[in-house]
């Protein structure tokens, strides 16, 4: 009886201390994430603070709050500092690039997921190798394409060399997205008569919907805050993006203060946290499920 009554508390003893141990791991990954959520945010909580105050206050001190919410800067942003043309430029760029770039990678994933093709895995993996060149390398002759094309300060001089960049991990993701969906749906669809382009518009859009909208936040924020190329082939300043707008309003310190430039960075930050916040729930389950075969 003895030998019973000691085992039972030896195995609630043993319970207990790995609860507790348990607990304090907790505890412990919990206030690490807290301190990287915080160091991650932090810049850009600052950033904000200093967009609402006034020039006075932020000279003042850059440690304090606004006494009020001071919306003069993003007015003055938007008229004084050209900041309407860059958002325009910008939206109307981040939008193309995104249906350009979601046809492509939709088209090539379901290609290399399911239609039977010779020398697919050689393509495949060409298409692949354009993300281990670094995009320095390929700036200049990206840059010479474009001009001998005549497409520089366009649209489609901006757009041009997301395929090379954005393309395959696109690929990548949403290839490995539809390789979990049955084939048996796709020879169903066939035997009731449907044709390649009618199965993949009917059947896999709608199926890799949430990878889409993982892949529209991915390739969006790429394009909106693109600065290299976008400074290398627009020469004209009327055709500016937000990122290259944004060190052309920095210029104009001198005549409109610094609070106006934090409300352009803010208005330049917070478009696609928004964005992002909406949708998050949607991005986590498309990479989830993009990870997990079977």
């Amino acid at each position: 009886m003895e030998r019973i009554v000691s085992k039972s508390m030896s195995q609630k003893w043993k319970t207990k201390k790995g609860a507790d141990e348990q607990g304090g791991t907790s505890v412990i990954t919990f206030i690490i994430m807290l301190f990287i959520a915080l160091i991650s945010v932090y810049p850009l909580l600052w950033v904000i603070i200093q967009s609402f105050k006034t020039e006075g206050q932020f000279l003042q001190s850059i440690w304090s709050l606004p006494t009020f919410l001071n919306f003069d800067n993003f007015v003055t942003a938007f008229q004084e500092a050209n900041l309407a043309v860059y958002l325009k430029n910008t939206v109307v760029n981040t939008v193309a690039t995104l249906v350009v770039d979601l046809v492509l990678v939709t088209c090539l994933g379901y290609a290399f997921s399911k239609l039977k093709m010779k020398f697919k895995k050689f393509f495949y993996y060409m298409i692949l190798i354009n993300m281990l060149i670094p995009t320095p390398i390929i700036l200049l002759p990206m840059y010479l394409q474009v001009v001998d094309l005549g497409i520089q300060n366009t649209l489609a001089a901006i757009v041009f060399p997301y395929y090379q960049g954005f393309a395959p991990l696109g690929l990548i993701l949403i290839k490995g997205y539809m390789d979990n969906i049955p084939d048996e749906i796709i020879e169903s669809a066939k035997i009731d008569g449907c044709g390649t382009f009618r199965i993949l518009g009917k059947i896999m859009v709608p199926l890799v919907k949430p990878m889409l909208v993982t892949l529209a936040i991915l390739g969006g924020m790429n394009a909106w805050n693109e600065y290299m190329w976008a400074l290398v082939s627009i020469s004209d300043t009327s055709k500016y993006t937000l990122s290259v707008g944004i060190a052309v309003i920095r210029d104009k310190i001198a005549t409109i203060g610094y609070t106006p430039v934090f409300a352009a960075l803010t208005v330049s930050a917070m478009v696609f946290v928004i964005i992002y916040l909406f949708a998050q729930k949607t991005f986590v389950r498309s990479i989830t499920a993009g990870a997990v075969k079977g």
